[in-house]
């Protein structure tokens, strides 16, 4: 999936871009699929840049401001007068009740049959999803003056999510939960604009992707032109514990399929990021948690199975890890409280982890009580020591080290709480 900024000043067009306008391709039957998140005023001449507007598939709108819908008058007359005669479809409008009849209102002199001779209206609402070619669009009510709704959009394993003109709101927290990339309004500006119910700022707006979990990428958007942009940024930054981005017109980010993981075992974060999300709704006061590692144990599927089982059916809740490895990958270790989501052998999630205690320290320090509660085998220290020096001994291979008992390894214990058949009590 690829998302092109075509413009993303917040409330009218700046002098460097063009009001609310997103553009989604993915590749699905053979063919570029396209859609648009708004076409708000301005959008339209650079969009046609990009391509020809009469080839988009769909159009989706977060609400009927005219910074989000207003270009959709221009797109009309282009399909209604062509040179070429008309096209054979109406193009897909998704977006609030009475869309139809707004835009109706915003032009003048509206010829018989209306906006509805070119377009093919559909109301969205709240969590109700539907698809457009590869797209899977789900729909969030959020927190703005009129009917507006956020999209969460899924295609091809990755995950987009556009909050459109919100304050903050318990729908961002489905929207936003494991997307890999986040676009968020951040109109406000801390210490200036104190009223609420409308936009977030950089901070708000950092702080629901943090509450959510998973984003793995935030960029601001519908920064007004009056805004300093690094303002924003630093607000943001105040909060966010990685690097902030702020959408600039024609901005291009590629979305792709989640990777296989370090042993070459797709791991479907995405599902990942739904059960965590699901665990996080059953557990509201939770603490916020700003990632969250969707893996599995070992380092290949008949060895993920059969450490998962021993968790599922058995006693094992504890685990080692060298903390080279950890480096290597560019994983954090984990931390008391923090959690974490392990998959079957195919990428599958099956069930949340919650760190409860860690030590790091050299491979013979392994004492016998921690072998028993990691629960392999027999539960024998001397169980424990082959067999992990077997796996640290691919673990170096693969990484390039050699293996010694004085390498340092990360001890957790860990308990499952989700879901609830495998939750300890």
């Amino acid at each position: 999936m690829r998302l092109t900024v075509v413009g993303c000043s917040g409330s009218f067009p700046g002098p460097e871009s063009p009001a609310s306008c997103y553009l989604l391709e993915a590749e699905h039957d053979g063919r570029t699929w396209r859609v648009l998140l708004d076409l708000g005023s301005g959008a339209l001449g650079p969009l046609q840049r990009l391509l020809d507007p009469t080839t988009l598939d769909a159009v989706l709108l977060s609400h009927l401001h005219p910074d989000h819908c207003a270009d959709l008058l221009g797109l009309y007359v282009v399909r209604r007068y062509r040179p070429q005669g008309p096209l054979p479809a109406k193009l897909p409008v998704h977006g609030p009740a009475a869309t139809a009849e707004r835009l109706a209102l915003m032009y003048h002199g509206l010829e018989p049959g209306g906006m509805e001779g070119e377009f093919a209206f559909g109301v969205v609402a709240d969590a109700d999803p539907f698809t457009v070619g590869p797209f899977r669009v789900t729909p969030y009510a959020v927190n703005h003056p009129v009917e507006a709704y956020g999209y969460r959009v899924e295609a091809d394993g990755a995950v987009l999510a556009f909050t459109g003109d919100t304050d903050d709101c318990p729908n961002l927290d489905p929207m936003l939960a494991g997307a890999d990339l986040a676009l968020l309004d951040s109109a406000f500006v801390d210490g200036r604009d104190e009223a609420r119910d409308i936009h977030l700022s950089g901070s708000r707006a950092a702080a629901a992707a943090v509450r959510a979990g998973g984003v793995r990428r935030l960029v601001l958007t519908h920064v007004p032109a009056w805004n300093d942009r690094e303002v924003c940024r630093a607000q943001a930054a105040s909060v966010w514990p990685g690097p902030v981005e702020v959408a600039a017109a024609g901005e291009v980010f590629e979305l792709g399929a989640v990777a296989p993981n370090a042993f070459g075992i797709p791991v479907d974060r995405e599902a990942g990021m739904r059960m965590w999300a699901e665990y996080r709704a059953a557990h509201p006061g939770l603490p916020p948690e700003a990632d969250v590692y969707v893996d599995h144990f070992g380092d290949g599927p008949r060895v993920a199975d059969e450490l998962l089982a021993y968790i599922t059916d058995g006693p094992k809740r504890a685990t080692a890890g060298l903390v080279a490895s950890y480096e290597h990958d560019g994983d954090a270790l984990p931390r008391v409280g923090s959690h974490w989501v392990a998959c079957d052998g195919s990428g599958r999630p099956r069930v949340v982890l919650r760190t409860t205690e860690l030590r790091v320290g050299p491979l013979a320090s392994v004492d016998e009580q921690f072998a028993w509660d990691e629960g392999e085998g027999d539960r024998s220290l001397a169980y424990w020591l082959a067999e992990h020096r077997r796996f640290f001994g691919r673990e170096c291979e693969r990484i390039g080290l050699e293996l010694s008992d004085d390498l340092d390894v990360c001890f957790e214990r860990f308990r499952v709480v989700w879901p609830p058949e495998h939750a300890d009590g």
